[in-house]
């Protein structure tokens, strides 16, 4: 008996030192590649597991993908939360044997870790691409935000009733003619394949249909667009007969689904749900924040910490002087040749009108006498500063006089 227990232990042992040693797993938590050459008599299976990482505001934007670079098709895939999970599903092979063809690109949740093997004979690599701003994700919360500020502009704009119009006119009508094409399918079998191989049977066929339409597409390019053309004419010639939202309330609703779309646009642009739900707040907070408030929040700074009055130079301050009087004067100009000012009745309380009317037809305010006299005054100024300056100087300086009368 005692022998016996010592061989079942030792027998136990053995098999899970094998199953220890049925897969290597290699762990990588930054940007990497690996390549694998065909192994004939290899028979464990490599497992490669990203570590995932905290979240911080610098994940904000960050995409994590694995990228297979494999000549054709022919492999399969395995994913799990680790890789004992992984190695269960390659031992089992149920769920991903129906898959005749995968992603070589595999986007990962950046915040969890996530293991994948890859079964296949042809010479593969794997790259663990990490990309710390995805100019995708940024486009998408900048759409999001101006779906929110210029909700109400929008919702009046005709140029883009016309185009969401358009827009949904084709995608419906896509979604109509895609129906009638999927009666032909049989119903139960489908509902059978979801029973009996779950969510991954349906996420293959929808894979499927999705790889037919595109060859479709990329078959009957001239078709799918006449037929684009036509619906979207079609499309248009309804909403213009409808005509863009007139009634307020109408508008409102048009306003509140941009709001909506752009609330879910922003959310779901980062994988950090945290922080871009903080953004969605932040940006409706921003939007519907009372503009009261605002202004006695800054009357309020401007009086506890009023600017600084910023004084002219001599440069600024006659530049200012001239620009002002020809600006007064072009105004007056303008009136007294206007309707409403009373010619006649002022040139009879003048003592020149001979000059006012020659004032109005856009000669100077000023004749040559006094242009010489205001010249001549301002020479004068100029040369009476540095003289006041100077004396000025002898004045506020006691030191200096000491030591004049010291010489003295």
């Amino acid at each position: 008996m005692e022998f016996n227990g010592r061989f079942i232990v030792l027998i136990l042992f053995v098999i899970t030192r094998v199953n220890s040693l049925a897969y290597d797993v290699h762990w990588l938590s930054g940007p990497a590649t690996i390549e694998r050459d065909v192994q004939p008599l290899k028979q464990t299976i490599d497992i490669y597991c990203y570590t995932g990482t905290p979240k911080n505001l610098l994940t904000l934007w960050q995409t994590v993908k694995f990228h297979i670079k494999i000549k054709n098709d022919e492999f399969s895939q395995y994913f799990g939360d680790n890789p004992e999970q992984v190695y269960k599903d390659y031992t089992e092979d149920s769920y991903y044997r129906f898959q005749k063809k995968l992603y070589k690109s595999v986007s990962l949740d950046i915040f969890t870790s996530t293991c994948m093997a890859v079964n296949t004979k042809e010479k593969h690599s794997i790259e663990l691409h990490i990309q710390r701003v995805d100019l995708w994700r940024v486009l998408m919360m900048v759409v999001g935000a101006a779906l929110i500020f210029t909700s109400r502009t929008l919702s009046g704009n005709p140029v883009f009733f016309y185009l969401c119009g358009i827009v949904i006119g084709v995608s419906a009508s896509f979604m109509v003619f895609v129906y009638y094409i999927s009666r032909f399918i049989p119903g139960r079998t489908f509902t059978y394949g979801l029973l009996i191989g779950g969510w991954t049977v349906g996420v293959y066929l929808v894979q499927q249909m999705w790889e037919n339409i595109r060859s479709i597409m990329a078959a009957y390019q001239s078709y799918i667009f006449w037929y684009i053309l036509m619906v979207g004419f079609i499309s248009f010639v309804v909403c213009y007969r409808i005509g863009p939202p007139k009634n307020q309330r109408s508008k409102n609703l048009v306003m509140w689904t941009l709001q909506g779309v752009g609330v879910v646009v922003i959310i779901f642009s980062s994988q950090y749900q945290e922080a871009s739900t903080a953004v969605t707040v932040i940006t409706l907070g921003t939007k519907y924040f009372p503009k009261s408030i605002l202004y006695y929040i800054q009357g309020y700074w401007r009086r506890r910490f009023p600017p600084k009055p910023r004084l002219l130079s001599s440069e600024e301050y006659y530049e200012q002087g001239a620009r002002e009087t020809q600006r007064a004067l072009d105004g007056l100009r303008r009136y007294c040749a206007s309707p409403d000012c009373q010619q006649w009745s002022v040139m009879l309380r003048l003592h020149d009108a001979k000059r006012f009317a020659s004032f109005v037809e856009g000669n100077s305010h000023l004749n040559d006498d006094e242009v010489i006299d205001y010249e001549s005054y301002a020479f004068s100024m100029e040369h009476s500063k540095p003289v006041a300056n100077s004396t000025r100087n002898m004045e506020i300086s006691d030191d200096d006089s000491s030591e004049y009368g010291d010489e003295d």
